[in-house]
């Protein structure tokens, strides 16, 4: 999967994607199939999309990206909220002549997927939502483990949580990448990355989306479960839940195989 630095807003950001590498200046080939653009989750960045980037790049053009303040991108901090971190995917767009795409989002992803489509209808093709919530629920507990971890009062946690059961007994090398990826992303970040999602509430909105969705929930997840998406699927038109067994809040690299196939046959029925 070739990366890349491209100039966003004035800030340098961290590209994945498909393809030949380019030279230093020019921008990606997003000339193939759809246009695809992948959101990461909370204190993530586009590297966990690697599976989905190295197989939708065969027939489609599929970009991933590191927010500001996380993995590769410059700055030491998030953005404030999920509106600001919509503006920011419409302006990775513009910075990549991209006139329309399908978008992806994973968890926050998702809320942010949901933002640009419910704001750019226009830019927004289609929807591909996995892990998804329109108004997280954290416990007020979580949240200050979080804030006294951002504040370093007790150390950062590497658990299991957000893994089905069968990835914890026979995948550990997965839990193993996703921790690696984790310290990629000051605990700071992914702090005020969820206090974006929980403070905010996209279920009023979700009507004004009309493209066609895609649903993706791990079976076994218990931060965004089943529900949270047959939910958002029950207000928008011919949206369609796909739920991943063996799978919990880390579908796409626990069960990569069952969510390409997925966005494959999505892609397919797009006209």
């Amino acid at each position: 999967m070739p990366t890349k630095y491209w100039e966003v807003s004035d800030r340098a950001i961290y590209l994945h994607y498909a393809g030949a590498t380019t030279l230093p200046g020019v921008p990606p080939d997003l000339s193939r199939g759809r246009k695809l653009l992948f959101i990461h989750a909370a204190g993530s960045n586009g590297h966990n999309w690697h599976h989905q980037i190295d197989h939708l790049g065969r027939t489609h053009s599929p970009l991933a990206f590191d927010f500001p303040g996380h993995g590769r991108s410059t700055g030491t901090e998030g953005l404030a909220s999920i509106r600001e971190y919509s503006d920011f995917v419409v302006a990775i767009a513009d910075a990549l002549s991209l006139t329309t795409f399908v978008i992806a989002g994973r968890a926050m992803g998702s809320i942010i997927a949901l933002d640009v489509a419910a704001r750019y209808p226009h830019l927004v093709e289609a929807l591909v939502l996995i892990s998804a919530t329109a108004k997280l629920n954290l416990s007020s507990e979580r949240l200050s483990g979080l804030q006294a971890v951002a504040s370093g009062r007790v150390s950062q946690a590497f658990t299991n949580d957000g893994f089905a059961r069968a990835t914890i007994e026979k995948q550990p090398d997965v839990i193993r990448e996703s921790w690696m990826e984790q310290i990629k992303t000051d605990p700071r970040v992914r702090y005020t990355d969820l206090l974006a999602c929980v403070q905010t509430d996209l279920r009023g909105d979700i009507t004004k989306v009309r493209q066609p969705t895609l649903l993706i929930a791990g079976a076994e997840d218990q931060v965004t479960t089943p529900a949270d998406a047959e939910f958002i699927a029950g207000k928008i038109s011919g949206a369609r839940v796909r739920i991943i067994a063996d799978a919990a809040h880390n579908s796409p690299i626990e069960r990569p195989a069952e969510v390409n196939a997925a966005i494959d046959n999505f892609l397919a029925e797009l006209r």
